[in-house]
């Protein structure tokens, strides 16, 4: 009997009997081929009680009344069962699947694959393993977009309202990051990059990298590294110089904050007469000054620290005046000068205390404090001078009765005169305290 060639219908032959019997078995394929659906694919022998006109898609390993039909479609037709061997470009639908598969002349396969179409489900259930947007996606880009803008936008209808962008990592070694390129080659990266501290780094060829910026996780502090700011300004550190000494330029240091202390006087001595008084003046304190210098072309600089200026002697001599202290000759101060003693003498003689010392260089400039003058009233009633008091405080106090001077408690500070009431043993006076220099150091 001859048949069509592509569903294998039988054909009514010319002065056929019987025509009927063939038209219905055309009819009978057609329904079993066209609009294809079978309840499943998973069987390899036929059910026990299959629905009338029911259609399967046999499995490998077909046994019975199917046997040698694995991937074929197995139609019940009046409690037996016929079989329609698939062509290319068969479609099938699989009920309990909700499936649709395509033949390619030689197996079914998943129709979507095959096309390399998505399915909406795969992208909400996980299973879709690549993406690419306008570009291919590959094992490491699995997600590939290939566009001039792409928008993530908030649901203002039915959301909250907010958009947020989650870069997750699995350990705080790992990297969780956006890198910027410039073709091809990286530029910039920021994000948590091998611990959990907020960092930027950028790289002029995509290989080295230089930390740019810094943000503690713990802490939230934001770090620089050294040069960091192009136009300077950050500190980096401070040095107190209490001795001479030198200073050499730390790398990345462009100026110095100077804050320069002269030596404060000595206080003046007291001589000792038993039938008299005598008080020595205090020494002034040292001279004050700061500079803020440039310093990225100076390599290093002389530091030298003003003495303190020495006790005025018992038998009423003068204090002595505290040294200058400098930065080279950037920044120069002066140290306070010494109180004047006081020998035995006559009711109501003075001596005065000594001067401030002054600053000659420097940006602003600070006078020092004068000590103050030695009082003598008669034999037994003396005021010996208090000592100049510093920057940083610290002159000594003035004194009455038999009280040697005391020294400068504060850097720069002046120490006091002595006081002899009625005395033949006379007091030194006390010695005032070294300069310093503090440096304060910017990139």
């Amino acid at each position: 009997m001859s048949t069509t060639p592509r569903l294998v219908l039988p054909v009514i032959e010319a002065s056929q009997a019987q025509k009927h019997v063939t038209h219905n078995e055309a009819l009978v394929r057609l329904d079993g081929a066209i609009q294809l659906s079978v309840a499943d694919r998973d069987l390899a022998a036929p059910p026990a009680s299959p629905a009338s006109g029911g259609r399967w898609l046999v499995a490998a390993g077909a046994s019975g009344a199917w046997s040698g039909a694995a991937g074929a479609i197995a139609c019940e037709r009046d409690g037996a069962w016929e079989i329609l061997t698939p062509r290319a470009g068969w479609l099938c639908w699989v009920e309990d699947e909700s499936r649709m598969l395509l033949h390619d002349g030689s197996a079914w396969a998943d129709l979507a694959e095959a096309a390399g179409w998505v399915e909406a489900a795969s992208l909400a259930d996980g299973s879709l393993a690549r993406l690419g947007v306008g570009t291919a996606a590959d094992a490491v880009n699995r997600f590939a977009v290939k566009s001039d803008a792409a928008l993530f936008a908030c649901d203002e209808t039915g959301g909250s309202g907010d958009m947020r962008l989650a870069v997750d990592k699995a350990l705080p070694a790992r990297d969780a990051a956006l890198l910027f390129e410039t073709g091809w080659s990286g530029r910039a990266l920021l994000g948590l990059l091998g611990d959990d501290d907020f960092t930027v780094k950028v790289s002029s060829d995509g290989s080295a990298w230089t930390e740019a910026l810094r943000i503690a996780a713990s802490t939230g502090r934001m770090t620089l590294p050294a040069g960091g700011l192009a136009g300077g300004g950050r500190l980096l550190s401070t040095r107190l110089f209490t001795a001479s000494g030198t200073w050499t330029r730390p790398s990345g240091v462009r100026w110095v904050l100077i804050w320069a202390l002269g030596g404060g006087g000595g206080g003046g001595g007291a001589a000792g007469v038993a039938s008299s008084g005598a008080a020595g003046g205090g020494g002034g304190s040292g001279g004050f000054g700061l500079r803020f210098l440039d310093v990225s072309a100076i390599a290093s600089r002389a530091v030298t620290i003003g003495a303190a200026g020495a006790a005025g002697s018992a038998s009423g001599g003068n204090g002595g005046s505290g040294g200058a202290t400098s930065f080279g000759t950037d920044v120069v101060v002066q140290g306070g000068g010494g109180g004047i003693g006081m020998p035995a003498g006559t009711w109501a003689t003075a001596v005065t205390g000594g001067l401030g010392g002054t600053a000659t260089v420097g940006d602003p400039t600070f006078a020092g404090e004068p000590g103050g003058a030695g009082l003598r009233f008669d034999a037994a009633n003396v005021l010996s001078g208090a000592g100049g008091s510093s920057f940083f405080g610290g002159g000594a106090r003035g004194n009455v009765g038999n009280v040697a001077g005391a020294a400068g408690s504060a850097r720069g500070a002046g120490g006091s005169g002595a006081a002899v009431a009625s005395s033949a043993t006379g007091l030194a006076g006390g010695a005032g305290a070294a300069g310093l220099l503090w440096l304060w150091e910017f990139e």
